[in-house]
């Protein structure tokens, strides 16, 4: 493969990389916003009391949102000799935000129950 091609190859991975964690991005915020109008509708009708635990699951996926997005952002910025280095960094923001996802769920459902 010459060069130009493989230059070419490396920026078409990128591109779609970039494009798929963009994607899951949005699908996180959209899924992140039911969540809270969840919570909102049971604060609002008294089945879920607001608690601290609920509260500090909110703020650590905004700040694991704000890390993938800056990871996103980085390796969109990124050259062709690095990009896979920031995917890696990428996909390491992308689990932490999925798994605090996944314990503001298990909290929603914990506490809604009680």
């Amino acid at each position: 493969m010459t060069q130009r091609k493989t230059y070419l190859t490396e920026m078409s991975a990128k591109a779609a990389c970039s494009k798929a964690a963009r994607s899951q991005l949005v699908e996180s915020r959209a899924k992140l916003d039911n969540i809270r109008a969840a919570i909102k509708q049971a604060t609002t009708t008294g089945r879920l009391q607001p608690s601290k635990q609920l509260n500090q699951a909110l703020g650590a996926i905004e700040v694991n949102f704000a890390a993938a997005e800056t990871q996103l952002r980085v390796l969109q910025k990124s050259g062709e000799d690095d990009w896979e280095e920031r995917r890696v960094d990428l996909d390491e923001a992308w689990e932490d935000l999925a798994r605090s996802i996944a314990i503001l769920v298990a909290r929603f459902s914990d506490e809604s129950r009680d």
